[in-house]
């Protein structure tokens, strides 16, 4: 029996939402993330900085998660940016918990070859892939099974030489993700969300700008979405939260294109009684909710918020309501990177654009009145 109220510690490129949740569900909460930003080190007990991703080793990480706990006991939960990092999760130290899917599972479904493999086993559509370049580049991607928010994605060109790639055709279309719960053998499909890409004027971008939810998608589609969650959920052995990303081509013909072994960011859009954390942890512990948990009384609307040239964070800088995981003041930021994450509500999504535009702008006006 998982003991309740051991603290919850965190590993995600940024741990803020988890942590929020975590805290709202009565749970002591230790992070460690990339970032350390000011909401989230206002719900945390404990905080610890890792590198980028990519500077990331497994020793590393083992180091950190031994020097948070200092031999404590604690349960572990993992969010974006696990994939790449996966491994050392089979030298787990004793006191810490994986509240989470198993390395194993992990492999399973972000490794293309097994993972195209499934789907093609159980009939699961999605589109043309291969694990080695085509001959003709033109109109195929090259995505990194480890990336996240799409910023990995690429054109393939003859001149690319991506490693540790595999290749997909790029299909035209509305994507999508949905979040759903699983005990290893049942799933519940609870949001479905629709995805939307960084707006360039230069080519198309793949970065994931903004996330919309509720998506009302046909109903022959959600059926073959659920299906889809379903077959992959008990042949990975998936549990708690994740998510699965498709598009709808301009066939409408539903496409799968990977699954996310543990919570995304538009986890932070369902709106629930109990702390959606408290749903994970009882999914991987094998019970999954009787009833519907979301409530989608309005419109939920996430938006990442970019900068357009290097910046440095003001002191005293007033963050617009809406704003989250925000930076602390002095805090410098890379072109194209984002600054901060707005959510809205609204009756509408046009409403929660407009809305999005508003905090945008202030925030870009104090970041050039203090320069």
């Amino acid at each position: 029996m998982l003991e309740q109220k051991l603290p919850v510690l965190i590993f995600a490129q940024c741990g803020r939402f988890l942590a929020q949740s975590a805290t709202q569900a009565g749970y002591t909460v230790w992070v460690v993330d990339c970032f350390g930003d000011q909401d989230t080190l206002t719900v945390t007990d404990r905080w610890q900085k890792i590198p980028p991703l990519k500077q990331l080793d497994q020793q590393n990480i083992l180091n950190t998660l031994l020097e948070i706990t200092r031999g404590q006991k604690c349960n572990l939960v993992c969010g974006g940016g696990i994939e790449s990092h996966y491994p050392f999760l089979t030298q787990l130290p004793d006191n810490i918990h994986l509240l989470g899917n198993s390395p194993k599972t992990i492999h399973t479904v972000k490794t293309p070859r097994l993972f195209f493999e499934l789907l093609s086993r159980f009939d699961i559509a999605y589109p043309p892939t291969q694990l080695s370049p085509p001959d003709n580049t033109k109109n195929w991607l090259a995505k990194s099974a480890s990336g996240l928010g799409g910023s990995h994605i690429q054109y393939l060109a003859t001149h690319f030489q991506p490693i540790d790639h595999y290749f997909q055709a790029h299909i035209l279309g509305l994507s999508g993700s949905a979040i759903f719960l699983a005990n290893g053998q049942h799933a519940i499909v609870l949001s479905i969300n629709q995805q939307k890409s960084l707006p360039t004027n230069k080519h198309a971008s793949f970065t994931l700008w903004s996330i919309e939810t509720p998506w009302a998608i046909a109903e022959q589609h959600q059926r073959q979405l659920e299906q889809a969650v379903s077959k992959i959920v008990v042949e990975a052995q998936l549990i708690g939260l994740n998510s699965i990303d498709f598009i709808i081509s301009e066939k409408n013909e539903l496409l799968i294109l990977e699954i996310n072994p543990r919570p995304s960011a538009s986890t932070e859009l369902i709106q629930a009684e109990l702390p959606l954390i408290q749903h994970h942890i009882n999914a991987c512990q094998g019970r999954l909710p009787e009833k519907v948990i979301n409530q989608f009384i309005i419109k939920s609307s996430l938006r990442y918020i970019f900068t357009s040239d290097d910046v440095i964070i003001p002191n005293g800088m007033h963050w617009p309501s809406g704003c989250h995981d925000l930076p602390a003041a002095n805090t410098s930021i890379k072109k194209g990177d984002p600054i901060c994450t707005s959510i809205i509500q609204a009756t509408d999504f046009q409403q929660a654009d407009q809305q999005h535009d508003a905090i945008e702008n202030k925030i870009n006006q104090q970041i050039r009145q203090s320069r």
